[in-house]
């Protein structure tokens, strides 16, 4: 294992470490709606953004994200993930409507947030590092995305945690799937943004 492998291994664990405590602290210390957001948007700009920046470099990540014409299967499998949505919306918790937050900056922040930043890190990293790791490339970035949604859930005075660890769970191995299918992360991108705005709608 190379030394940025070893990084990606190590990362998430200390991604948890942080963000729990800054979650908390932001919540605290501003409105806990706007904590929340800022807390969200310093995960996204650091751990999403500069970090898979640095850690694979702008090229491959361009070359990962690049859209790619997709297959009739992998048309199929992108709407898996859409369909799940609905169902989510049945589980108390799952959803990520908030009463004191306009609809717009919802839909905002999850097309731009969600969809794409956390896609870069949980599967746009592992693809380009572990090409032919499954363990490191699909299971491993799927649990610890699982295992960071405690950190947000953890502020959210109406979120069922559990609910919300093991939904990003099962949705994040999934994406790791379709990135492995489609050879980019564009289409697990696509199905994350629309996915999350239907559990705001």
């Amino acid at each position: 294992m190379n030394k940025k492998q070893k990084w990606a291994v190590v990362a998430p664990s200390v991604l948890l470490i942080t963000t729990v405590p800054l979650f908390r602290m932001l919540s605290k210390i501003m409105d806990p709606t706007v904590g929340w957001y800022s807390g969200l948007a310093l995960y996204w700009l650091t751990w999403c953004g500069l970090f898979p920046l640095w850690l694979v470099g702008k090229k491959p990540l361009c070359r990962i994200i690049r859209p790619r014409k997709p297959e009739r299967s992998t048309l199929f499998f992108l709407i898996i993930p859409i369909v799940g949505s609905f169902s989510y919306k049945l589980i108390s918790g799952m959803d990520y409507g908030r009463p004191d937050i306009g609809l717009f900056l919802l839909i905002i922040s999850t097309a731009f947030g969600n969809g794409f930043f956390e896609e870069v890190l949980w599967r746009g990293v592992y693809m380009d590092l572990f090409p032919d790791n499954l363990f490191f490339r699909i299971f491993w970035p799927s649990l610890w995305f699982a295992l960071w949604h405690y950190a947000p859930g953890s502020v959210s005075p109406n979120a069922n945690i559990a609910a919300l660890m093991i939904g990003s769970g099962i949705f994040g191995f999934y994406l790791s799937f379709l990135a492995k299918k489609a050879n980019t992360i564009w289409w697990c991108i696509v199905a994350h943004t629309i996915g999350g705005i239907i559990m705001i709608i």
